[in-house]
């Protein structure tokens, strides 16, 4: 197999279907720049939720007071809880100095004793804290002696729940779309160079030419399809986020990040999706290509 020969057809795809080729240069870029655009705010998404996740802790409040074994007891089993990284206790003077720090108002200024109940806090790890997770938590908790009940934001693990999963399934159904777009528009593109080397691909064949030799070049054409489009979508995301998003999370005070493996990817991605986009014509174009007279 002559590799000079093989990558001289490979690129002539170019220069024959020039008007189809740069259509789907374009079109894959623009379905990656999307898809590049979506995964930053997926990711930075994410990060986000998994923010305002780390900060919803499990409050339990005991029904009387307990004593100081008592306490490293409570610790020991409440930090062995599948899901607990951090067992804080409370006691009834931290709890005075909160509800001051929170209302305004100090107990002593009105009442003799201190009427708030000793409690711990939990802080849970990361990966646990969900709506499930955190219900399965409070669950164990509440069973325990000494009890008297457990608080945490359970309506907001709930809502962020229901839309970080709304979010996903969203931005995966335009991820496939867009992806889908790419690989039909490099198909159609091949398609077009197969027919336009439909003599040749017949003669080829009945000279002996192998299967691979016949299709090698126009799997080549659509992964150069691909990377070309995953370059300018890199290129293209790199000035958008230098110049717009970048600025934009700054006076925010939001910390949005793109790093060379992101565009690595990407390019690597177009790679793929003009692969594919290949594979797809050439599994039936070219077999129609070989019959026809």
């Amino acid at each position: 197999m002559s590799v000079s020969y093989t990558l001289k057809e490979s690129f002539a795809g170019f220069r024959r279907n020039r008007s189809a080729s740069l259509i789907t240069v374009f079109t894959v870029s623009i379905s990656l720049l999307l898809l590049g655009v979506f995964a930053i705010i997926t990711m930075n998404f994410a990060g986000f939720v998994d923010q305002i996740r780390s900060r919803v802790d499990v409050e339990i409040f005991l029904s009387s007071d307990i004593n100081d074994r008592q306490q490293e007891e409570m610790t020991d089993i409440l930090s062995h809880i599948p899901g607990v990284d951090e067992v804080s206790f409370i006691d009834k003077e931290e709890a005075a100095e909160i509800f001051a720090r929170d209302f305004g108002e100090s107990f002593d200024d009105i009442l003799e004793n201190n009427p708030l109940p000793q409690s711990f806090r939990l802080t849970i790890r990361e990966g646990y804290n969900n709506a499930d997770s955190v219900q399965l938590i409070a669950d164990r908790v509440e069973r325990m002696q000494l009890v008297e009940s457990v608080h945490y934001r359970k309506q907001l693990l709930q809502l962020i729940d229901r839309r970080a999963r709304a979010f996903s399934y969203a931005t995966l159904f335009i991820g496939i779309v867009l992806a889908l777009s790419a690989v039909i528009l490099v198909a159609n593109t091949i398609r077009l160079t197969i027919y336009a080397k439909r003599h040749i691909i017949r003669t080829m064949k009945l000279v002996g030419a192998t299967p691979m030799f016949i299709r090698l070049p126009f799997l080549i054409e659509g992964v150069a399809h691909g990377l070309v489009g995953g370059i300018i979508a890199s290129l293209l995301i790199d000035i958008v986020f230098t110049f717009f998003i970048q600025p934009l999370s700054q006076d925010l005070l939001m910390n949005i990040g793109v790093s060379f493996s992101f565009y690595m990817m990407l390019v690597f991605g177009g790679a793929v999706l003009g692969l594919l986009g290949s594979l797809l014509s050439i599994g039936r174009f070219l077999k129609e290509a070989l019959v026809q007279q």
